[in-house]
């Protein structure tokens, strides 16, 4: 079974913390870096995950949710927010250079996203919003 620890912060921001204790998971609610890995253990940033490409450029999205999968490995990590009003899905398990990589999205949305949460199984996503609407994905990896 997995489990993590599910953090919300005043100013909006998610923190993630998976079962093994050692990876942390934060969102914050800014225009850049909103998305990072740390190790909890040392308080070291890990990695980056770079949010703006494509149709992002045009507007940032400040994240008010953010989740680890719940398959082995948590090989994903979901994440959403206002601003682009829109959530993203980001494979970790064969990471690119510049940090994991967007495979999917929900965009267009006509208000923020503040709920991310992934099925059990790691096979849909649940995306919820300001616009009183939940969403829910199918998910298959690239």
């Amino acid at each position: 079974m997995h489990w993590g620890i599910l953090f919300y912060t005043d100013d909006g921001g998610a923190l993630y913390l998976l079962q093994d204790g050692g990876t942390l998971l934060t969102g914050s609610w800014r225009v850049d870096k909103q998305l990072q890995l740390w190790d909890f253990r040392s308080e070291k940033l890990l990695e980056n995950v770079p949010w703006r490409t494509g149709v992002s450029l045009a507007q940032p999205c400040m994240v008010y949710a953010a989740q680890f999968s719940k398959d082995e490995g948590s090989t994903m990590i979901a994440a959403g927010g206002s601003g682009a009003n829109e959530a993203k899905v980001f494979d970790r398990s064969s990471p690119p250079p510049g940090g994991p990589a967007a495979f999917g999205m929900a965009s267009g949305l006509s208000r923020a996203c503040y709920s991310v949460d992934f099925s059990n199984a790691s096979n849909a996503l649940a995306v919820a919003g300001g616009d009183g609407f939940v969403r829910v994905l199918n998910i298959h990896m690239p």
